[in-house]
């Protein structure tokens, strides 16, 4: 199991916030069929299109590949993420 966070600016906060609402079609529905097994969402407060998310990954290469798929690029543009803007960093143990 991996622990990963990602963050990230956002053309619309709120419009990000209700794609990780949990239900049918949220993403974290999508993300657990990529290896994700955990997501917690978070955004900063003083600007809302700020956000981030630590992920549980339960399998790396699933979730890359599913991360390099035009169905996590087309949700991802869907959610108005700024793309120049994503940074991961993946737990490790020196």
């Amino acid at each position: 199991m991996a622990t990963m966070i990602a963050f990230h600016e956002v053309e619309d906060g709120e419009r990000w916030a209700k794609a990780w609402r949990k239900g049918s079609g949220s993403r974290h529905e999508m993300l657990a069929d990529a290896g994700v097994t955990s997501v917690r969402t978070f955004r900063d407060p003083e600007n809302p299109n700020s956000t981030g998310l630590i992920w549980e990954v339960s399998d790396m290469e699933k979730l890359q590949a599913f991360m390099e798929s035009d169905e996590a690029q087309q949700a991802m543009a869907e959610d108005g993420l700024k793309f120049e803007t994503l940074r991961m960093l993946v737990e490790f143990t020196p």
